[in-house]
């Protein structure tokens, strides 16, 4: 069974779309968990709706704003009586092939995660563009996915397109996330992957509607360079973990894998430098290259 976890908050635009994607699907062996963080809208009484629906197993409203989306998860999937679980955001929705789909992929490849590609939409449902494929076969061992992929990069960008093990969880990643504000995905994929014995797969098919609000926090750590700030210990935890040295070589390829966001030269700005110095004080290093590079373009 795969176990449904709906964190809601302040989303009464799009919930009713959310949850009805979720219970429309053609893969029915799942229960509905929804959980409401305080909502200040009319969420509760969209969510109050679907009360007496035989799919949802429960509903659980906060008295407290968690602070946290993660709370959130960790909070649904200590309610879950599911193997697997599906994280399904609040404001994206779903292709109603979607769990039947991973589920297949799942089953075929005994992974420990399987992921749909997405298409990116704006606030009125209208796709802005797709999101290329990530893996270049159907599946990947664990190993090549962490030192392939997920060591430069978070390319698992958007939980609503996953469904993962349950039993792959590893615990002591609560604490760790409760520490992050905008790499926490990309390091519970990575603890998954590192925890978790399989593969990891995906369904060549845009199933996953993901919604890029212009006020996403993703896309304001971007901009002021908070994801590098948070990224580059994460891809240090991999490195630790595949054996891979920590050296020169790694720092500048990490780096140049990097040169698309404008994190560095943000952080060198007024209005960013408790950030940038926090920067140069965690990772000198790569804060060297960079000056470098700055330096080296004033006077070309």
């Amino acid at each position: 069974m795969v176990s449904v976890i709906i964190p809601s908050y302040n989303h009464e635009k799009y919930l009713k779309h959310r949850i009805d994607s979720v219970l429309n699907q053609t893969y029915q062996n799942f229960e509905l968990i929804i959980l409401d963080d305080k909502s200040k809208d009319n969420s509760k009484k969209i969510i109050e709706v679907y009360g007496d629906n035989p799919k949802v197993s429960h509903i659980v409203y906060n008295e407290i704003n968690s602070g946290t989306t993660f709370k959130q998860w960790k909070k649904g999937i200590e309610l879950a009586n599911g193997e697997y679980i599906w994280i399904a955001e609040s404001d994206d929705y779903a292709d109603v092939t979607f769990l039947e789909k991973t589920m297949s992929s799942i089953e075929k490849n005994n992974s420990i995660l399987c992921f749909s590609q997405s298409y990116i939409i704006d606030e009125h449902d209208i796709i802005i563009r797709k999101k290329e494929e990530v893996l270049k076969s159907d599946s990947c061992d664990v190993s090549s996915f962490l030192t392939d992929l997920l060591l430069y990069g978070n390319v698992v960008y958007n939980a609503s397109m996953v469904v993962f093990r349950k039993d792959a969880i590893d615990k002591s990643v609560w604490d760790k996330l409760s520490r992050l504000k905008y790499c926490g995905d990309w390091l519970f994929w990575a603890t998954l992957a590192m925890n978790g014995k399989g593969t990891v797969s995906e369904v060549k098919e845009y199933l996953n509607y993901f919604r890029n609000h212009s006020s996403n926090v993703s896309n304001r750590a971007e901009v002021n360079g908070l994801t590098f700030l948070e990224g580059f210990p994460i891809s240090k935890m991999i490195a630790k973990k595949q054996g891979i040295k920590l050296d020169k070589k790694f720092r500048e390829k990490w780096f140049n894998e990097w040169q698309h966001y404008r994190s560095f030269y943000q952080l060198s700005k007024k209005t960013n430098l408790k950030i940038f110095l926090l920067f140069l004080k965690r990772e000198p290093i790569i804060a060297y290259y960079e000056l470098k590079r700055l330096f080296l373009r004033l006077f070309k």
